[in-house]
């Protein structure tokens, strides 16, 4: 609609002075020339129009201001200028000081309408092919003294298009710049500051409003970088998609990070719950324009845009009003910021427009503005600081004046309670007592209880050899009286005996009845098996003294290997046949260890592999896999069976004391519990891995030597 309305008052003008073009005339008075009163403006929509249609149209509208502002379109701005030189200069530069435009191209014609020079510059094309690598837009202009050239802009931009136009020397071109740059490197070095103050205060006091400001003044200096060209420059110079939408997605940046901000620091949620409640509307607001920006710039997008920063800036300044007159002084400092800031905005507005003169403080006053808020909103936050501290200390004096005034009451509660607290210690301490003696007496269960399985399993495996020798010694005695039966006969011969051939054939005789060879070779029999039957017996005896270790009271280094071989020589009787014993024993050094307390713990969970087995109906013939090997300094014992297994819920409760998966009255619960015990107290670990169904693996990780702080009860 301005840009209707600006075009309306152009063609009254028209009406007026008539359609002839005034000239801009360069003199050596001026070596700043800004030409904008100079501009005749021609809006091509259906952008169509050729270079010397555009020339020879007959529609361009006079320029009255210093700065033409054309606003958005999606077509093409045609510009004119007649332009003399009457200086002895004939090289000059016309510069646009606009960053923000997408493609413009400057068609430099003679008086005679003879095109002499084409160039294009704009976000479109890569800045690094520039010949001055400058954020604005610098063209050379060659008239040589007493000529007239028509100089003719084509503008095609997808944001604002505003046109500060002037023409000076190259020197004073390259100057003005070098200023300009100067100017903006203190603007962000006060801007670099003030986030480093501000990041350096949240680590300080972990206020999360200084870290929102951070992130807002960060935004606020982006936004001016984008604006004035220098993310085209020193970021992006060669990304058109970058650049065409830069300002759209840092002006809602600034926005959507100055919203978080007052939320936060103004407590609109408390103080101003139904301007919060718009402001999260708007946050969404900005999300959607930050994506329809992303997909397409257009005037739709860019009016969206343009309304929702409008809506935003006069929304912080009415939230800041509102809750200041709630008494939140706080909110002084950000409405004085904001006003400040939209001061500097109207300033500059006022400045493109013509209305104010183009000086130092006009040109920068976004910036001045900008920095002046940004001090103001930390001195906001250095002020937040000093009322929370007040508060604080306010609070630290009632609760002083609460203490007080409570001593005497809590004294005389404390005396009562310090007298209940006697009474039930003297009753913890009975509990305590009688809970000891019942764990002893649960621990003696547990160790009776494994000793009588041991003691059975013992009393098995000697049996069967004893009742072999036993059974061997009868037969042998019969055997021996046979041959001594052969003995008296041979006694009974006499030297002069007439009859001596008969007797030796009643003896030969009954050699055949007896059958002395069979008898010879039974007793080789019996005796083998006697001799085999006291071996196996030695043997258990070994193997139970070797498990038990009575005469081992200290630390001892010991084999592991040989602890596993002898409780399995102590448990052969209790293994069915359907489990078969695979054991893969590794050359593994001595350890420091209780060998007894050792041997128990692997007792314990060859007896749970072997009841795991045997509960596992589905599979007939179980394996129970032992190996032992060093790793990482390190003895690793692995025990894995084909049992049951156990549930994740089983296998997380497996070490609690008095779990147990076995039937009432067939365990304690206390065996993986003294185990768990024993192994970290030889500083070592047990690891279970166990699927339902499929079996389970216990490793236990064992230190070859053990600290001096090793303590096995």
């Amino acid at each position: 609609m301005r840009k209707e309305i600006l075009l309306l008052l152009f063609l009254v003008l028209l009406s007026f002075k008539g359609h002839a073009q005034p000239k801009a005339v360069l003199t050596l008075d001026d070596n700043n020339f800004i030409v904008g009163k100079y501009l005749h403006i021609l809006e091509d929509n259906s952008s169509k129009l050729s270079v010397f249609q555009a020339l020879r149209s007959k529609n361009y509208v006079p320029n009255s201001s210093k700065v033409p502002n054309l606003g958005f379109t999606e077509g093409v701005f045609w510009v004119k200028l007649l332009l003399e030189n009457q200086t002895p200069d004939s090289h000059y530069i016309l510069q646009i000081n606009q960053a923000l435009l997408d493609e413009v191209t400057l068609y430099e014609f003679s008086a005679d309408s003879i095109l002499l020079r084409e160039t294009s510059l704009g976000e479109k094309f890569n800045l690094n092919q520039r010949k001055y690598k400058d954020n604005y837009l610098l063209f050379d202009v060659n008239i040589p003294k007493g000529k007239q050239h028509i100089f003719l802009l084509k503008i095609i931009s997808g944001e604002q298009i505003l046109l500060p136009l002037q023409i000076s020397t190259l020197d004073t071109a390259l100057e003005r710049n070098r200023n300009r740059d100067l100017l903006f490197g203190i603007y962000f070095g006060i801007i670099f500051v003030m986030m480093a103050y501000n990041f350096f205060i949240y680590f300080s006091v972990k206020d999360r409003s200084y870290l929102y400001y951070v992130f807002y003044i960060f935004a606020v200096g982006f936004t001016q970088a984008v604006l004035e060209g220098y993310t085209l420059k020193f970021l992006w110079p060669g990304n058109f998609w970058l650049a065409s939408r830069s300002v759209y997605f840092s002006t809602s940046w600034v926005c959507i990070s100055s919203i978080i901000f007052l939320r936060f620091f103004l407590h609109t949620k408390e103080l101003a719950p139904k301007l919060d409640k718009f402001f999260q509307y708007i946050f969404l607001a900005f999300v959607v324009c930050v994506i329809a920006n992303a997909i397409v710039v257009n005037s739709i997008t860019h009016n969206f845009t343009q309304v929702i920063v409008g809506l935003v800036s006069f929304s912080l300044l009415i939230t800041s009003l509102v809750i200041y007159r709630k008494g939140f002084r706080p909110a002084k400092f950000f409405l004085l910021a904001w006003i400040v800031l939209i001061i500097g905005i109207f300033v500059f507005v006022m400045k493109d427009a013509g209305i104010l003169e183009a000086n130092i403080l006009t040109t920068y006053t976004l910036q001045i503005g900008s920095v002046i808020e940004v001090i103001l909103l930390s001195f906001a936050l250095a002020d937040r600081i000093n009322i929370f501290k007040k508060e604080k200390e306010e609070t630290q004096a009632e609760l002083i004046k609460v203490v007080s005034e409570q001593n005497v009451v809590l004294e005389e509660k404390v005396r009562i309670r310090t007298e209940e607290l006697e009474e039930k210690n003297d009753e913890l301490a009975v509990t305590l007592s009688d809970l000891k003696e019942t764990q002893s007496q649960l621990l003696m269960v547990e160790k009776m209880a494994s000793l009588g399985q041991l003691t059975a399993g013992i009393a098995h495996e000697i049996n069967n050899p004893i009742n072999f020798v036993s059974a061997n010694i009868r037969p042998l005695k019969m055997d021996i009286a046979d041959i001594l039966d052969v003995l008296d006969k041979y006694d009974d011969i006499k030297y002069n005996d007439e009859s001596i051939k008969t007797k030796l054939e009643e003896i030969n005789s009954f050699k055949e009845q007896i059958d002395l060879d069979y008898v010879k070779t039974e007793i080789n029999t019996l005796l083998a098996g006697i001799e085999d039957g006291a071996k196996r017996t030695a043997e258990i005896v070994k193997g139970l003294k070797n498990f038990s270790h009575l005469d081992e009271s200290d630390i001892k280094l010991a084999n592991v290997n040989t602890g596993i071989e002898s409780t399995l020589v102590l448990l052969r009787s209790s293994i069915p046949e359907n489990i078969a014993i695979d054991m893969e024993l590794g050359d593994i050094p001595l350890i420091e260890c209780y060998p007894g307390k050792l041997n128990q713990v692997i007792m314990n969970i060859l007896n749970n592999a072997i009841q795991a087995m045997e509960k596992n109906k589905e599979t007939l013939n179980h394996t129970l896999a032992i190996s032992s090997f060093l790793k990482d300094e390190q003895v690793h014992i692995c025990i894995e069976d084909t049992g049951v297994g156990m549930t994740k819920e089983v296998k997380d409760k497996v070490f609690d004391p008095f779990f147990t998966t076995k039937d009432v009255g067939e365990g304690t619960g206390l065996g993986m519990s003294i185990a768990f015990g024993i192994i970290e107290s030889h500083q070592g670990a047990i690891e279970i891995d166990s699927v339902p169904g499929k079996g389970t693996k216990v490793t236990l990780k064992l230190p070859l030597k053990l600290r001096n702080d090793s303590n096995i009860n």
